[in-house]
């Protein structure tokens, strides 16, 4: 018999297996999300996709200390979000992955849309 929803119950039940599979395939986004979730690291991946940085000019931009920004690029590195480049002395960081901060701008657009992050801000395009 069609349940009120229009679907007989093993039409359900087949729904509930593909959704379980499909549930299943979102491990690994929650780290991604950790990741992201503290501003300064969404600051600086929105930086690196705008052109090249060494850890002092990233200091300098987001007024934060250097071990600091060494301690949040490490964390970048390991999911290879950031890349780096030797250049003498100098180490040089720039985005691997754009789609992260696709998602950074996204997040933002809801976040203000919520009443959640200040209009006054820089949109970032």
């Amino acid at each position: 018999m069609p349940e009120p929803g229009g679907q007989s119950e093993l039409g359900h039940l087949t729904t509930i297996k593909e959704l379980r599979s499909e549930v299943a395939a979102l491990t690994g986004v929650g780290e991604l999300f950790k990741i992201l979730s503290d501003d300064s690291r969404s600051k600086l991946l929105y930086a690196l996709e705008q052109c090249e940085l060494n850890v002092q000019e990233m200091a300098d931009l987001l007024g934060l200390s250097l071990p600091a920004v060494s301690h949040h690029l490490r964390i970048l590195h390991h999911p290879r979000l950031v890349k780096k480049r030797r250049a003498g002395k100098e180490v040089f960081y720039s985005l691997c992955d754009r789609h992260t901060v696709a998602l950074i701008k996204e997040a933002l657009a809801h976040a203000r849309d919520l009443g959640l992050a200040s209009s006054l801000e820089p949109a970032l395009s």
